[in-house]
């Protein structure tokens, strides 16, 4: 019966999932014609992550990412500033998403995490002010933009996290960083 019932709670979280999916996109379809958003091409420095890395599903991401970073966080918290700036990558692959999620840290990894290093180079960045559960608008907004602009998509897609502090997500500061080429 508790299989059931876990299952049950199972499909009812992925339908609950690809429902907000939908209601995301059903907003975003509206926002189209009104949607004014500023991207700037910058350089990004190269960048040596310490980090917990996973091949998740889509629906697994809002539950999976938080725990990453505890997971790091509780290897580097102890050193002054090893914690001040988090980041995390997203590669779409055929096993599922590649994700990394760590902070800039040059020191050694702790055990549990693994060393990240992400190259330097051109991005389209942008900032999504707010909660995760609309970052995927930001996102596909500036991918709109890219296409639009000539650019074309050149490696995995990275959030460096401004702000984001405790549980609500309103003031949450997130710059996207899509790396690009012509």
């Amino acid at each position: 019966m508790s299989t059931t019932r876990s299952s049950s709670h199972d499909e009812a979280r992925a339908v609950g999932t690809r429902l907000a999916a939908v209601e995301s996109r059903l907003r975003m379809i509206e926002k189209e014609r009104t949607m004014s958003a500023d991207y700037v091409v910058k350089s990004l420095p190269a960048v040596r992550l310490v980090a917990r890395t996973a091949t998740l599903e889509f629906e697994q991401l809002s539950e999976r990412i938080g725990p990453m970073f505890d997971a790091v966080a509780a290897g580097l918290g102890h050193i002054p500033g090893a914690l001040a700036t988090p980041i995390a990558t997203y590669s779409m692959t055929e096993a599922g998403l590649d994700v990394a999620t760590g902070y800039a840290y040059a020191g050694e990894a702790p055990p549990g995490t693994e060393v990240v290093e992400l190259p330097a180079v051109d991005a389209v960045c942008g900032v999504h002010l707010g909660p995760m559960a609309s970052i995927g608008e930001s996102w596909q907004a500036m991918h709109r933009w890219i296409v639009d602009n000539g650019w074309e998509f050149a490696g995995p897609c990275r959030e460096l996290y401004v702000r984001a502090e405790g549980e609500d997500q309103a003031d949450w500061v997130t710059e996207l960083q899509q790396p690009i080429r012509r």
